[in-house]
């Protein structure tokens, strides 16, 4: 069995109101990121959680004490989800605090396969995070198609 966890961006499922279920559902049906592991051996999603926010001085050791708290339960991997890949200017630094103190976990660089190219996702975050959009939308209304983002 593979004990999988999975880390997103705060500002996606924060403020964007993301509950992963894309993410989630590619772990269900192994799909995205998640067709690496062997189909007749189990899954166990061990925990979630979300970043500490975009950093500041202290960003390593928050998103260390984060990642501790499933790394405990002898997680096996860490899936930084897609949001994170595709929007987090810091994903590289994460990457690499975490594997220089989990040298034993391996990291994986994305949950779901992207139904449209990052630039479009960025820009579609970027609408939602700065919610210039009325009624104010969630990354719910972007999944489904609902936003047109604005080409810059």
């Amino acid at each position: 069995m593979t004990r999988i966890g999975i880390i997103t961006c705060a500002n996606c499922t924060q403020d964007a109101n993301c509950a992963a279920v894309v993410c989630l559902a590619d772990l269900r049906k192994r799909r995205g990121f998640f067709e690496r592991y062997p189909k007749d051996e189990p899954l166990n999603l061990v925990g979630f959680i979300s970043c500490a926010g975009c950093p500041t001085a202290a960003a390593p050791e928050k998103i260390l004490r984060r990642v501790k708290a499933i790394a405990d339960f002898k997680v096996h991997a860490l899936h930084l989800s897609y949001c994170m890949t595709a929007v987090c200017p810091f994903v590289h630094k994460y990457e690499e605090v975490i594997r220089e103190k989990f040298p034993n976990l391996e990291i994986v660089l994305g949950t779901h396969q992207p139904n449209r190219s990052k630039e479009e996702f960025r820009r579609g975050v970027k609408e939602l995070l700065c919610q210039t959009l009325a009624p104010p939308q969630t990354m719910a209304d972007m999944i489904r198609g609902n936003i047109k983002t604005p080409q810059e």
